[in-house]
């Protein structure tokens, strides 16, 4: 049994046959009452969610009856309280749904709430366990002196290196991993460019699989063969990541940036900030996706500040900001040029 811990509430995943039929079971072993809901890949190639199933302390239901037919599976699990994060999306609505695609949720009249992946290793039935605590992680190479707490994090899955492209050990960004147009893969950004490590690329997946719980933007070290490049990207395939203890110059405003905000001098106009991916709307319609990077001063800019910088990624047309006041609540963006301040609010 593989046995994943994933932020307040710890996973325990394990294919377990069921003794009535083969499908996906979830069992809560936590003294909470919990909401589950999946997400998967239906035939034709239609990401599909579903939910709710309610389950009691020490409940288990069956949330697929039938065989699986696919490895990969994605959930949510939530309490009142509590909270829960993940690196995927899907749409969602607060009471039963089943909802084919997993686009333009808000344009549809649906949530876009976070997931996160199971890995069932191709079984015919699996059993997905809550459970309230976990094991301790274990510590990785190299670090076995040092506690839990001051271990950094690493995957470490090496491959002979130039054997798929040029051999590179960089410092970067680690900013989450998605599944977009049926390709798996986890991004970094690194001196301003976008780098992506693939499933099916060179990359372990089990290195990939470690990357999905991690949290982000987390400060990294990366070392592996670049394959390919870009205008803004290069794709990677990777032998190590390990954290950086304090490897990120920009992280306390990185962090409290992530999230969706609303401006409040057109609140028409939102914007969702996750990892590095920058997504804009307008009147709930998807009107933009841009790739961000901080840094120092803008270019030509008359004054001095935190630079935030946005790419689109179909046009790569940039433009830089100044980050004025950041806080958990309010979002502060000064045009260098004009000296006018945009205000965006968190949205709750």
């Amino acid at each position: 049994m593989n046995r994943w811990i994933s932020g307040a509430t710890g996973l325990v995943l394990g294919a377990l046959p069921l003794a009535a039929q083969a499908g996906l079971e979830v069992c809560n072993t936590t003294d909470l009452r919990h909401s589950v809901a999946i997400g998967y890949e239906a035939p034709g190639g239609v990401w599909t969610s579903e939910g709710w199933w309610q389950l009691a302390p020490g409940e288990c239901k069956p949330v697929m009856g039938r065989d699986l037919g696919r490895r990969y599976f994605y959930y949510r699990a939530t309490t009142p309280g509590g909270d829960f994060d993940g690196p995927f999306s899907f749409c969602s609505t607060p009471d039963p749904f089943t909802i084919a695609g997993d686009k333009d949720c808000a344009a549809r009249g649906y949530d876009k709430t976070r997931f996160r992946k199971v890995d069932t290793g191709n079984a015919a039935d699996f059993t997905l366990t809550l459970v309230a605590d976990g094991p301790a992680p274990v510590a990785p190479k190299g670090a076995a002196d040092l506690s839990d707490e001051e271990a950094p994090l690493e995957s470490l899955h090496p491959f002979a290196r130039g054997s798929l492209g040029e051999p590179f050990t960089q410092n970067g960004i680690f900013t989450g991993c998605e599944l977009i147009d049926g390709l798996d893969y986890c991004s970094f950004e690194v001196e301003g460019w976008r780098y992506h490590a693939y499933y099916g690329a060179g990359t372990a997946d089990a290195l990939l699989d470690d990357l999905q719980y991690w949290p982000m933007p987390l400060a990294v070290e990366l070392e592996g063969d670049m394959i390919a490049y870009g205008d803004i990207t290069v794709e990677i395939a990777l032998g190590r990541v390990t954290e950086v203890f304090d490897g990120d110059f920009f992280s306390e405003e990185r962090h409290l940036m992530q999230g969706e905000w609303q401006s409040l001098d057109d609140p028409a106009s939102r914007m969702t900030i996750r990892g590095a991916d920058v997504y804009d709307y307008y009147n709930g319609a998807f009107s933009g996706h841009q790739w961000m990077t901080l840094g120092g001063t803008c270019p030509d800019a008359p004054f001095e500040g935190i630079g935030w910088t946005r790419t689109e990624l179909e046009t790569q047309d940039s433009w830089c900001v100044h980050l004025g006041e950041v806080t958990a609540d309010r979002l502060e963006l000064i045009n260098p040029g004009q000296g006018n301040i945009l205000t965006y609010s968190r949205v709750d």
